[in-house]
C-alpha cells in the first residue's frame, strides 16, 4: 500500500468509530497532541477537550451518521467530503432538543503523522443546520 492509500485507510476507520459510537477508537486514531477544529469553537480543541464534545454529540444525536462521498490524499493530507446526518433527541449546548432531523455536507482536511491523525479540521454549514433543527 502506498502512504496515500495508509493514510486514508486511517482516516475510513476514524469514521467509521464515530458511525458505530466509538469515542475512544476514534480519538485512538489521533496522536497524542492531536486536535480538531470545529466550526463552532474558536481554537482548536486537544483530545481532553474533544473527547466530552463528542460524547455529548453522539448523545445529542443518537443516530448521528457520516457517510463518506469522496476521498483524496497527497502524502500526509487526506481531505474527505462528507454526509453528515442525525435527529436532535437530546440537549446539546444550551440548546433544548427539537426531535428534528438535519443532513449536512461537510469538509474535513485531515494532517497525519507516522499514521496517525494530528489535526483535522471540519468546515460545514452550522447556520444551515441549526434552521433545519428549529434552533436558529
Amino acid at each position: 500500500m502506498t502512504k496515500e492509500e495508509i493514510n486514508m485507510e486511517v482516516v475510513r476507520r476514524a469514521i467509521q468509530a464515530l458511525n458505530d459510537r466509538d469515542v475512544e477508537g476514534f480519538l485512538s486514531s489521533f496522536t497524542e497532541d492531536g486536535t480538531s477544529h470545529e466550526v463552532f469553537f474558536p481554537e482548536p480543541l486537544n483530545l481532553e477537550e474533544f473527547r466530552p464534545f463528542l460524547e455529548e454529540w453522539l448523545n445529542a444525536y443518537p443516530d448521528a451518521k457520516i457517510d463518506t462521498q469522496n476521498m483524496v490524499a497527497e502524502g500526509d493530507k487526506v481531505a474527505v467530503e462528507n454526509v453528515v446526518s442525525g435527529t436532535f433527541k437530546n440537549d446539546l449546548s444550551g440548546n433544548k432538543a427539537t426531535g428534528k432531523s438535519y443532513q449536512a455536507r461537510e469538509g474535513v482536511f485531515f494532517d497525519l503523522s507516522d499514521g496517525k491523525i494530528k489535526a483535522e479540521r471540519i468546515y460545514l454549514d452550522q447556520k444551515h443546520i441549526e434552521e433545519q433543527l428549529g434552533i436558529s
